[in-house]
């Protein structure tokens, strides 16, 4: 079976070529940052730290840098480590934090100046 030469006035290559530029266009200018509710608890629980809010102040922006989810041992629980650079009025830090799956509790691990 041959695919038609032509399509409504227009060949066929030409018109594969733009849909696949369309696809390609509509993907890269998606918004990839999906906000859920877990992002922002995890943002209030960084906003709500007083060694954070004495280092840098009031928190102006915040930026997930690296996310890993790691499964130590066959009889253990797994943990998430998130990074996130904080920039704050008076600088900027990276703050990691660590959540135990099964467990309601977030600890920082690290804070530190980039």
């Amino acid at each position: 079976m041959r695919l038609p030469s032509i399509f409504l006035g227009v060949t066929v290559k030409p018109l594969l070529v733009l849909v696949t530029v369309g696809g390609v266009a509509a993907y890269l200018f998606s918004n990839h940052d999906e906000i859920t509710a877990q992002n922002l608890a995890l943002e209030a629980f960084i906003r709500a730290e007083e060694q954070v809010g004495a280092q840098v102040g009031t928190v102006l922006d915040m930026t997930l840098v690296r996310q890993v989810v790691a499964y130590p041992a066959y009889n253990s629980p797994g943990y998430t480590r998130l990074m996130y650079a904080v920039e704050g009025e008076r600088g900027r830090l990276m703050v990691t934090l660590k959540q135990v799956d099964g467990e309601p509790g977030l600890e920082i691990t690290e804070i530190r100046r980039p």
